[in-house]
């Protein structure tokens, strides 16, 4: 009996921490990007968008798993890059041709996963289609040398730079829109190693994009990052974050750029802890004056 209420009690302890780690998590509904779709071509601007992770299997059953693709518009020019990119009808084929006992998910029918070279080039001038360079599955190719470089180049400087601006508002949190969110990570019970913690940081600019990071399975290691602005560009409905979505990141470079986010969100950043530590100079050269004063108005009020 004792047996059966601890378990009873263990999984309403489970379903009540999973409820609190569902509130923190963020809904990614999206989809990949593809230039039939865009909102709009006559504005500048560049997006990128990391997949590694599919939601519901049951339910995105025609989405790649491991696809990386950057965006860029300039000057009514559309170029897109991708990274891990199978083509669909190809997925679908490869499923039809898979042993049917076995019950394949659509999902295990994509063959190339992200691995830092473009294997996909499409250039749009408008709305017309200007140039596509695709690489075959099987060729163990990618891309000339020169498409990889600018891709990469473009890639980690625009990651960097909206990682800084990013840092920047844990510096100031206190003036901006800045929310830290962290939760146990539900264990059995009778798992006596440390608690993990998911944790999730969002932030808001004066102009409206927001930033998000996330740590969901409690390594101290950010996963995934998005920035959106409620401009009303898109790829379609619900086509996701517009700016940045880096959904479940297992590359290492891309480790490096957004790795620490949500821990130095958590812990604060060595900016953070420099500007604290300039305080407490001050504060010992203020606080004996403070005291003096505080005890010669005492003894002024007092004393007399």
């Amino acid at each position: 009996m004792f047996k059966w209420k601890l378990n009873k009690y263990a999984i309403i302890f489970f379903m009540v921490s999973a409820s609190v780690i569902g509130a923190n998590s963020k809904d990614f509904s999206y989809r990949e990007i593809n230039l039939d779709s865009i909102s709009r071509y006559y504005e500048d601007r560049i997006a990128y968008q990391q997949i590694e992770y599919i939601v519901d299997p049951e339910v995105h059953q025609q989405q790649d798993p491991s696809v990386a693709s950057l965006l860029i518009i300039k000057s009514n020019k559309m170029y897109l890059f991708k990274d891990g990119y199978d083509d669909p009808k190809a997925a679908e084929e490869n499923y039809r041709a898979k042993d049917m006992s076995r019950r394949l998910s659509f999902n295990e029918t994509w063959e190339r996963n992200i691995d830092g070279k473009p294997d996909f080039l499409l250039i749009y001038d408008k709305r017309k289609e200007i140039l596509r360079n695709i690489i075959l599955p099987g060729s163990n190719e990618n891309l000339n040398q020169r498409y990889t470089d600018f891709y990469l180049n473009i890639r980690n400087a625009f990651l960097q730079k909206h990682v800084d601006s990013f840092r920047q508002m844990m510096v100031y949190r206190t003036d901006v829109e800045f929310k830290v969110n962290r939760a146990a990570i539900p264990k059995r019970i009778n798992d006596d190693t440390p608690v993990k913690y998911h944790t999730s940081v969002t932030a808001k600019t004066i102009d409206g994009r927001i930033y998000y990071a996330e740590d969901a399975d409690g390594d101290g290691i950010t996963e995934t990052f998005s920035v959106e602005i409620g401009d009303g560009f898109n790829w379609d409905y619900k086509s996701g974050p517009n700016i940045i979505l880096i959904l479940k990141n297992k590359q290492e470079d891309i480790k490096n750029i957004i790795g620490k986010l949500t821990k130095e969100a958590y812990e604060g950043t060595p900016e953070e802890v420099k500007l604290i530590d300039q305080q407490f100079d001050r504060l010992e050269k203020e606080i004996p004056v403070l005291m003096d004063q505080i005890i010669r108005g005492d003894f002024d009020k007092y004393g007399k």
